[in-house]
């Protein structure tokens, strides 16, 4: 990637030089053809966040060979490396900065298995531990799960996509409390400029024990909408997180930023 886009620099800063030579020796303007490199959509390069909407994730993926730092209201922390321009991993953890307050990692694998212009499918494998340290006696579980990822590119470019998405995880508590969460949603990223998008989700759940015989679907959702201001290595999602069908205090939602910074 680095090569092409040296290749690339070398091309643009020539280009004058080649087309005033071109004009002087037949007197005609010539048309400069640029070459697109076949790999990664623009807008994928253009958007350090591609890969997710508010909070659930889309089908995109990042471009090969790139590094991605994700902060989530200061106290999540996640990196994704783009292993091809179709598969990328992700570690996110929240750190334990208080006393009482449980360490918990989570690494996922991302594939997009299948990529056409305008519509994009994903599976994603994910692996979790959780550890609280309460009364000093620690407490430990274990989740592994799976999700499918649809994407819509609502653009040619891709820069405003619709997505849906499902993530299946089986929960292993030391205390005997095993249990699995079906995690499901849609999204909507909507580009209004070059650098600002509009951002709006809806998300809900359902859990059942292990030995139960069907899912308990959540009293309600949470509805997600802000905004995203990026460029090619840094992107800020702004918004409000409003639980829908429950009491709520919040009359816009509980406020929430994220910052991360691509290394290409």
């Amino acid at each position: 990637m680095k090569t092409t886009a040296f290749l690339l620099l070398l091309a643009a800063l020539f280009a004058p030089l080649a087309a005033g030579a071109a004009q002087l020796s037949d007197g005609e303007i010539p048309v400069a053809t640029v070459a697109v490199p076949v790999g990664a959509t623009p807008e994928t390069s253009a958007d350090p966040n591609i890969d997710r909407a508010f909070i659930l994730p889309t089908a995109m993926t990042q471009p090969s060979g790139s590094a991605t730092y994700n902060n989530y209201e200061l106290l999540l922390h996640g990196f994704t490396y783009g292993v091809t321009d179709r598969i990328q991993t992700t570690v996110t953890v929240l750190a334990p900065i208080v006393r009482d307050m449980p360490f918990v990692g989570i690494a996922a694998a991302k594939w997009q298995f299948l990529s056409t212009p305008r519509f994009h499918l994903a599976l994603q494998a994910s692996a979790g531990l959780g550890v609280s340290f309460t009364n000093a006696n620690d407490a430990s579980g274990y989740t592994v799960g799976a999700g499918a990822f649809a994407t819509v590119c609502l653009r040619e470019d891709c820069s405003s996509i619709a997505s849906a998405s499902a993530t299946y995880q089986l929960a292993f508590a030391g205390s005997g409390g095993d249990g699995q969460v079906l995690i499901y949603g849609a999204s909507i990223v909507h580009s209004v400029s070059s650098h600002v998008k509009l951002l709006a989700e809806l998300t809900s759940l359902a859990t059942r024990d292990v030995a139960g015989t069907g899912f308990d679907a959540a009293p309600g959702a949470l509805a997600s909408y802000g905004l995203r201001l990026h460029n090619a290595n840094i992107a800020s999602d702004i918004g409000f997180v409003k639980p829908v069908g429950s009491d709520n205090t919040f009359l816009l939602g509980l406020p929430f930023v994220s910052v991360s910074y691509r290394w290409q």
